[in-house]
């Protein structure tokens, strides 16, 4: 397994190279929610639609939690670009021995208040216009059932609209989720796609 080795020079330029890759690509960025500071650790669950996930993440993190970001990735593609590990990247092998030491690698992410740990929970991209949410819910599971600690759970869902313009407007929200030590991974994906319909119904799409 590959473990995320944050440094303060990449997270830096990774914040001001999100900046420009975003602008560059999206008219503009709107964002809905509310969070209260609770100095708790962030498991943080969206949606994965394109390639600009993750740098959505970023941004959005930079903005609103301020945590050390975290996420996961397959090893075969973090082994190619090893510098992401800098940014907060660790890796995952699906079906082998090693992924355990990988999602207990995730459970200890949030042991850490300073730690925000990004999940995406369908397992790989999936078209923007998906409306129904299916989780892979073994990695969720064991997080939910291993992290003994209080930790914040935030749902993320990103929408674009192009509308008359050139290129399209990015609709970030975000929700503070209640969870207690016996909400499981299929009370996370049905509160999940509430979460997803109620914006859908703000972007006026049916």
């Amino acid at each position: 397994m590959i473990r995320a080795n944050h440094t303060k020079f990449m997270i830096k330029f990774s914040k001001y190279f999100t900046k420009i890759l975003i602008n560059i690509f999206f008219g503009s960025v709107k964002y809905s929610g509310q969070y209260e500071e609770k100095e708790l650790p962030i498991l943080l669950i969206s949606n994965h639609f394109s390639f600009y996930d993750g740098f959505i993440q970023i941004l959005l993190n930079f903005k609103v939690f301020k945590r050390n970001f975290n996420f996961m990735m397959l090893e075969r593609e973090l082994s190619k670009n090893m510098l992401l590990t800098k940014v907060g990247a660790s890796s995952i092998s699906k079906g082998r021995r090693s992924s355990i030491e990988s999602i207990n690698y995730a459970v200890e992410m949030l042991q850490d208040k300073e730690n925000l740990f990004l999940f995406f929970p369908q397992g790989e991209i999936k078209s923007i216009y998906t409306r129904e949410f299916t989780f892979e819910k073994g990695l969720l599971s064991y997080i939910l059932e291993n992290t003994k600690n209080d930790f914040q759970l935030v749902f993320n869902v990103n929408l674009i609209n192009y509308g008359a313009n050139l290129r399209p407007d990015l609709w970030v929200y975000y929700e503070v989720q209640a969870i207690s030590k016996n909400t499981t991974a299929e009370d996370v994906e049905r509160e999940f796609n509430r979460f997803a319909r109620v914006c859908f119904t703000k972007q006026g799409v049916r």
